[in-house]
């Protein structure tokens, strides 16, 4: 079963009595009959009925109930007054963060980088792996100032587009930057992945005998693990999934001083709340996690690990989106925000895709309204080769994918 309506309607909003605006609000669901509206420097407790889809509250000494039209739309009273409350999507990033941007590797990591080997070559086996995507590595930060080492699985289909080549940036990035912003983290963490390359599902037998038994590509591995532990900074080490277990279970043998560093082995963001019914195993790891972690990791000069922590179910509030400085700068200023697919009937959570039937070797880009239309990216080993339209027209791109 889904969440309730009462669940679904968490998120932010743009807030108007009586057609004038009293802002932005946030609301905060833990459960389906309680929760809050934070509107200024007020907190406005919300009672929720599911059954009849409706939030009730009081704003200024006058009583509210807001019917939920649908998940993007609140509407009701406050005395004769019209109260509506309408989401908010691809919320503006401050100038000064818009100025930012991830400079990439230093010469030292860059050389971890280049030694990675190309999967194809390496395993002579094109079945396992995406290969024509080519090698992606992290997200965050490479200059030993992380305090929380997190380990994925395999880069997915947004991480791959042209202009961003930052692991977890996607939905599941989306959930994990959520994570780390409920342990105070803006930017001390580093992000990086069991497989530089996309793993076939159907191959994971074959894929977890290469992290095994592939000398080259752990090796390779080993030392980008190695260097984001070699500063000494490094506070805690997040497993996110099985095959991220797996990764770090190699590793820990042949380096020891993985070992010293507490660990948490959670489930991939893929896996929290998938089908959204609630209190589900993978969430509440997470929850736990987070309560353990505050007590570990130190938090960040602008963060905040004093907020909620997870409920019994993950909503729009959870999400986080992806800093300016975790991206190229050529990066589009949308990439890592979702919340308008999220928001979007049918509903998307990526902007990024495989087509379908995947042809192994593009990616369709899906962009918000006003930021251009659907792009087809092409690539041929591990480079990008060339885009096209939705009607399959030829589109001039730069070596980002950025149209010329």
């Amino acid at each position: 079963m889904a969440a309730p309506a009462t669940i679904s309607a968490s998120g932010y909003f743009s807030v108007a009595q009586a057609g004038v605006s009293l802002g932005e609000a946030t609301i905060r669901m833990p459960t389906k009959s309680k929760g809050s509206l934070e509107l200024g420097a007020s907190t406005i407790v919300l009672t929720g009925d599911p059954a009849a889809k409706t939030l009730s509250g009081k704003l200024g000494g006058k009583k509210f109930t807001l019917k939920i039209k649908n998940r993007n739309l609140l509407s009701g009273k406050i005395g004769t007054d019209k109260l509506e409350l309408n989401r908010l999507v691809l919320r503006p990033i401050p100038a000064n963060e818009m100025s930012q941007f991830d400079p990439g590797p230093g010469a030292a990591i860059k050389a971890i980088f280049d030694a990675t080997p190309d999967y194809l070559a390496a395993t002579g086996d094109p079945s396992i792996f995406w290969h024509h995507f080519g090698n992606l590595f992290y997200r965050g930060r490479l200059d030993g100032t992380a305090r929380i080492l997190c380990i994925a699985s395999d880069p997915g289909p947004e991480e791959c587009l042209p202009f961003a080549r930052r692991a977890l940036i996607g939905d599941s990035g989306q959930k994990t930057q959520g994570f780390l912003a409920k342990l105070g983290l803006t930017r001390s963490y580093v992000l990086v992945n069991a497989f530089a390359v996309a793993m076939h599902p159907r191959a994971k037998t074959k894929g977890l005998a290469v992290m095994q038994n592939n000398q080259a590509i752990k090796a390779a591995r080993h030392a980008l693990y190695n260097a984001m532990l070699a500063g000494g900074a490094v506070q805690a080490i997040v497993a996110f999934g099985d095959v991220a277990q797996r990764a770090f279970a190699i590793w820990a043998q042949a380096n020891p001083a993985a070992k010293t560093v507490p660990l948490f082995k959670l489930a991939h963001p893929a896996a929290v709340d998938r089908d959204g019914s609630g209190n589900d195993a993978a969430l509440k790891g997470w929850a736990a996690g987070v309560k353990k972690l505050r007590a570990i990791v130190s938090p960040d000069p602008d963060g905040d690990a004093g907020g909620p922590n997870f409920g019994k179910y993950f909503t729009e509030v959870d999400y986080v989106r992806i800093p300016r400085w975790d991206f190229p700068k050529v990066t589009p200023a949308y990439v890592g925000d979702d919340s308008w697919g999220r928001a979007a009937t049918p509903r998307h959570n990526n902007c990024g895709k495989r087509p379908s039937p995947d042809d192994q070797i593009s990616l369709v880009l899906t962009r918000p309204a006003g930021q251009g239309p659907e792009l087809r990216y092409f690539y041929q080993n591990g480079k990008l080769s060339g885009a096209k339209n939705k009607a399959g027209q030829p589109v001039a791109v730069d070596a980002f994918g950025i149209e010329i």
